[in-house]
């Protein structure tokens, strides 16, 4: 787990005086507004970060750079933030991995990747603009290195899995330089390589680093199958030939693993195989899909602040694009199971963890509707 940081004078200071005028009528939240109509950055509680700079790192992708608050809190390479904007007047929230900024410490980057139809992404790349102020959390999640730094150590990154990877290097490359590095990074061209240009450098410079890009449409979300190709081109997969060759010692590292499902998929069975599994970290930013029988319906019941609802769900969609698709609006945030936004109350029936991939049953278990899908007739309590 990340080791908790000092927090600054100031921070310390501004929380206190909230707890000593709760008393008097005026609330934690209300002085936090009150300081982020006069400086964003000075929230302590609900954080928000300006949009100081923006960048095309490929056609898709874009590097917001964010300049937060003294309340923010230092991060651990390869943790999450998750940022809230508006669009249309609703609050959508995602998550990205942040690195630092060197020579800034007040300031980290975020690279998003255009995603088909994703709403947010888009918003983010066409229409955000410099100066534009966001909602921001604190840095969190557990795909990070060990508190001692290993001798050796293995990343595999996936088109924009690659963002958790080089906070990681940059670290390393900073204060572990010795420390020898593998990145295997599949991408579908060269074109749409995140950091291309910064990761071929690096290797150039680092020699203790070994880069190993992949240019292979084989882990791409929504291709077809295709038959390992040992010549290379697009065929190219993660099995045990590639990973030999890319890395020969591979079984005596702990190793990290960011991207689609198809290349996570591959490489949980990979270590799976070899009775390695407690050596490979996984992190993902996209909600596994449901693979349950189109055909199936079930009822779903929902009781929430706002009233009753129901609806059915096929047993390939999770409940909460069940829910959508019937025509209601239910509150969520991330859609990836992260912000815990879309939490409710499990009052019966079986539901279907789509990230541990376990059964969910009976009274009182907290489920997550985007990342849950229906095995039966479910009747649930909203939590939020």
């Amino acid at each position: 787990m990340p080791a908790a940081t000092a927090v600054p004078l100031p921070v310390a200071a501004t929380r206190r005086v909230a707890g000593l005028l709760s008393p008097l009528g005026l609330t934690p939240a209300v002085l936090d507004d009150t300081l982020g109509w006069i400086n964003p950055m000075w929230r302590v509680h609900h954080l928000q970060a300006r949009v100081v700079a923006k960048h095309m790192e490929t056609p898709s992708a874009c590097t917001l750079v964010l300049q937060v608050g003294a309340a923010f809190p230092a991060l651990t390479p390869g943790q999450y933030v998750v940022i809230g904007v508006t669009i249309d007047g609703v609050r959508h929230r995602r998550a990205y991995s942040p690195r630092s900024v060197k020579g800034h410490t007040n300031q980290i980057a975020i690279t998003v990747q255009r995603q088909p139809g994703g709403r947010v992404s888009n918003h983010i790349r066409d229409q955000l603009p410099v100066g534009a102020v966001i909602d921001i959390d604190p840095p969190a999640g557990d795909f990070v290195l060990p508190a001692t730094t290993p001798p050796k150590v293995l990343l595999l990154a996936g088109g924009s899995g690659i963002t958790p990877c080089m906070s990681m290097l940059q670290h390393l490359y900073a204060t572990a330089p010795n420390t020898l590095v593998t990145l295997v990074y599949f991408a579908r061209s060269s074109v749409d390589r995140i950091f291309a240009q910064e990761l071929l450098a690096l290797s150039r410079t680092w020699k203790q680093l070994h880069y190993v890009p992949i240019d292979s449409m084989a882990h791409t979300p929504g291709q077809a199958p295709v038959t390992p190709s040992p010549e290379g081109g697009a065929a190219r997969v993660l099995n045990l030939p590639l990973l030999e060759a890319a890395c020969t010692d591979w079984r005596t590292m702990p190793a990290y693993c960011c991207g689609p499902a198809p290349l996570m998929d591959a490489a949980k069975a990979l270590w799976a195989e070899q009775g390695l599994s407690p050596q490979l970290h996984l992190e993902a930013f996209t909600a596994p899909s449901p693979s349950g029988d189109p055909n199936a319906r079930h009822r779903v019941a929902l009781d929430r602040i706002q009233g009753h609802i129901d609806f059915v769900a096929a047993g390939n969609l999770t409940l909460l694009v069940a829910g959508e698709e019937a025509g209601h609006q239910i509150k969520h945030g991330c859609r990836q199971g992260i912000c815990h936004e879309c939490t409710c109350r499990l009052k019966s029936g079986s539901v279907r963890d789509l990230v541990s991939g376990e059964r969910i049953d009976g009274e009182g278990q907290p489920i997550r509707l985007c990342v849950s899908s229906a095995m039966s007739d479910v009747e649930l309590e909203s939590m939020t």
